[in-house]
């Protein structure tokens, strides 16, 4: 495998994108990383939306010119045959359940309350919007807590795309002002997601 088999367009803050890395440094594979700036629409020429018509990152492309998007596709595409998706129909199926409920219940309420009160510093101005967050957010994050008081990992007692999917969100769930003193389950999972081998931080450079 060459150096170049895989390249990852990210951008610096994206949790997104940085699931893909995790798994990525995880499996020891090598891979281009092409970083946007994302105020600068690099994202939204025609080119980049040819990779992803939503004109979003992160995006895996393949040796062949094929291009992956959707981050928790390419965490599934990348995971086949490893460790971190079982095979087991069920144990699969319960890795992906906790996959959209990273996208449909945890990732939707957290993301944009962290942006909006960290990122773009516009806590005051959507105070309306950063409480419906918050609603939502705490809803997700007692159901993730109450889970991992009943297993070590989201699936089960094996570390697997499940956890890497909801891991950059709901680490940096305090950056969108939620407490996160109130789940001791989580900050225990947390530690334990951060001491895997080939555990890589949101900024690297």
């Amino acid at each position: 495998m060459s150096d170049a088999s895989y390249t990852l367009y990210d951008s610096r803050l994206s949790g997104n994108a940085w699931k893909v890395r995790l798994l990525l440094s995880h499996l020891g594979l090598p891979f281009r990383r092409v970083t946007f700036n994302l105020p600068e629409g690099k994202t939204r020429t025609p080119e980049f939306r040819a990779k992803n018509p939503v004109g979003k990152v992160p995006v895996l492309e393949l040796s062949d010119g094929t291009a992956l998007f959707e981050s928790n596709a390419i965490l599934a595409y990348l995971a086949r045959g490893t460790r971190y998706l079982p095979d087991e129909p069920v144990a699969q199926a319960t890795v992906l359940q906790w996959m959209f409920f990273e996208q449909s219940e945890a990732l939707k309420n957290l993301a944009p309350a962290r942006f909006h009160v960290s990122i773009s510093k516009r806590a005051k101005e959507m105070a309306a919007d950063v409480a419906k967050w918050h609603e939502g957010g705490y809803k997700a994050l007692d159901i993730i807590d109450a889970r991992l008081q009943a297993s070590p990992f989201l699936a089960g007692d094996r570390y697997t795309i499940a956890d890497i999917s909801n891991f950059p969100y709901v680490s940096m769930a305090h950056e969108g002002a939620f407490d996160m003193t109130k789940y001791p389950h989580i900050a225990a999972w947390l530690d334990r997601v951060r001491s895997q081998p080939g555990y890589v931080p949101l900024i690297q450079d």
